[in-house]
């Protein structure tokens, strides 16, 4: 029997990502699972995003409770505010959607991706991927390969385009 109870979907918005996605919309609801929806960012970019969700906390904030939120409440909301539309809200409902940011790792993405994972007790990792030649595929590498190669947790690549097997609700 298998038992997947967390499933991991990182995406870069690309339409090979949102493939994935619908495969792990699919297993997450079959296997009553909950998803995480996890972007990478350069540093920078992670960096800019957590200081202005920083300012709409600061600008938003109740003076009577005198809450200040932590880092990872910040990282919580930007990531929900820039993830969320990627699940219908009846989808995000049903998979206990959870959404993620994490910087780039020192080696690149596939290391935060594999880190997330890890941190996460992830069951399952469910990752896009454009079919590409084979020196395309020898100059550049791949994220979803060094994936494969270092998670702890078996990894499922959907290659975009793809024979269609997720198939609309009734």
């Amino acid at each position: 029997m298998i038992a997947l109870t967390r499933i991991l979907v990182p995406t870069n918005l690309g339409e090979p990502s949102r493939s994935a996605l619908a495969y792990g919309v699919a297993l997450a609801r079959r296997f009553q699972a909950t998803l995480s929806v996890l972007r990478v960012l350069s540093q920078r970019e992670f960096d800019q995003v957590v200081e202005a969700e920083r300012v709409v906390e600061a600008l938003t904030e109740d003076d009577a409770a005198h809450t200040h939120p932590t880092v990872d409440d910040i990282v919580e909301t930007a990531a929900r505010a820039s993830l969320a539309g990627l699940l219908d809200p009846q989808a995000a409902a049903a998979v206990q959607a959870r959404y993620l940011l994490r910087p780039t790792a020192p080696h690149g993405p596939h290391e935060a991706i594999v880190a997330c994972a890890r941190d996460r007790g992830i069951d399952l990792i469910i990752m896009g991927r454009h079919r590409v030649g084979r020196v395309d595929q020898l100059l550049a590498g791949s994220v979803t390969e060094r994936v494969v190669r270092n998670a702890h947790c078996p990894v499922l690549v959907v290659h975009h385009p793809e024979h269609e097997f997720v198939l609309p609700d009734v």
